[in-house]
């Protein structure tokens, strides 16, 4: 079902709820629905109780629709994404297709789902995965180096990887490139250096304000071919709806062939978040970036790289907890405070939120 026009046409703060009272500034540990999300669910939770859904119809091919909404995001070819469950499922795709003795060059403290399927490809097919700093990815892509993986946006910290630098050494050295952009997107742009990324994971319930288990890869055209699709089933195959018993393996001939069968509800209300994102594109978005550059300021922390803002203080669980208290929901990582508004905050919270979070800073 399309987006209802005037949800497009409505300030992006009216079509959320969240607790009244509430500064929700926790977008980088799930992100709030908007309402449209939110009827999209309840419409499909009771299709499937009444058992009168076209589950094709009206589930099912809500994934093909946000495999295009994606691509848009981003500004990739929509034959370049596959829709998976959790970006971990891409990473340990593209792992599992290292050659032996791949050297791998990943940040110290890189998130789990990124640094852990490459550990087990170290440990099981003699992988060899470097860990070296974040602020010095750049510098240490060599000429052994056969891919370099990491956030693009630091969960812990909200620190964006200087993404331009990184691609110029790897294609000086010859190195494939495998971004997470899962807390850079939409607000980090990827579209520029798209062309020297081979692979991109994303998870929706951040900052896309999906549902939990919408994910997505994007493949670039050339390694289609490099990666074996493990997770080959019905819905990979080719012709989609035409397979579902015997062989032979016939996959579909794009990076749908590494499509993980859809969790169907969470994909319903994916479409719309997605379509009010692409709508918001312009002054909603950047309006998240002047809160962030406003939390920045008040907090006195540098200049940010991301719409997140994380801060330094004694007890970061404390902090949270208390802070919760207060109003203002954050979290606490890497005994930092983060804060991570979106387009339902406002002025008024960000400020209640630097005066909450002052009383740590000392």
């Amino acid at each position: 079902m399309p987006l209802n026009a005037v949800a497009l046409d409505a300030p992006a703060r009216s079509l959320f709820d969240p607790a009244p009272g509430l500064a929700y500034l926790d977008a980088a540990t799930y992100g709030l629905p908007p309402r449209p999300t939110v009827a999209a669910l309840e419409r499909a939770l009771r299709r499937w109780q009444a058992g009168t859904a076209d589950w094709v119809e009206e589930w099912d091919r809500e994934g093909e629709i946000c495999r295009d909404l994606f691509a848009q995001l981003i500004g990739a070819k929509t034959d370049e994404i596959a829709l998976l469950p959790t970006a971990s499922a891409g990473i340990g795709l593209v792992a599992a297709a290292l050659p032996e003795g791949t050297e791998v060059v990943v940040p110290e403290e890189e998130f789990t789902s990124v640094i852990f399927p490459l550990l087990v490809a170290e440990e099981a097919r003699g992988v060899r995965v470097r860990q070296v700093p974040f602020d010095a990815l750049a510098e240490s892509i060599r000429p052994e180096t056969g891919l370099v993986a990491f956030s693009l946006t630091r969960s812990q910290s909200g620190q964006t990887a200087p993404l331009g630098d990184i691609v110029a050494a790897a294609r000086e050295h010859g190195a494939q490139m495998l971004v997470d952009a899962t807390h850079s997107i939409p607000f980090v742009p990827v579209r520029e250096h798209l062309s020297a990324i081979d692979y991109l994971v994303c998870h929706g319930y951040k900052h896309l304000l999906c549902p939990r288990g919408v994910a997505f890869l994007r493949v670039r055209r050339d390694r289609w071919d490099d990666v074996p699709p493990w997770f080959a089933n019905w819905r990979s195959g080719a012709p989609l709806y035409g397979r579902s018993y015997g062989g032979p393996l016939t996959l579909r001939p794009d990076a749908a062939r590494f499509d993980v069968s859809l969790a169907w509800h969470a994909w319903a209300g994916a479409r719309p978040s997605l379509e009010l994102l692409l709508g918001w594109q312009g002054a909603e978005l950047d309006r998240v970036w002047d809160l962030s550059r406003r939390l920045a300021i008040g907090l006195g922390a540098p200049e940010p790289t991301s719409t997140i803002v994380s801060v330094a203080v004694a007890d970061a669980e404390a902090a949270e907890a208390a802070l919760l208290e207060a109003g203002v929901k954050c979290a606490a990582r890497g005994g930092m405070v983060r804060l991570a508004p979106h387009v339902y905050n406002t002025e008024e919270e960000i400020d209640r939120a630097i005066a909450a979070v002052g009383a740590f800073l000392a």
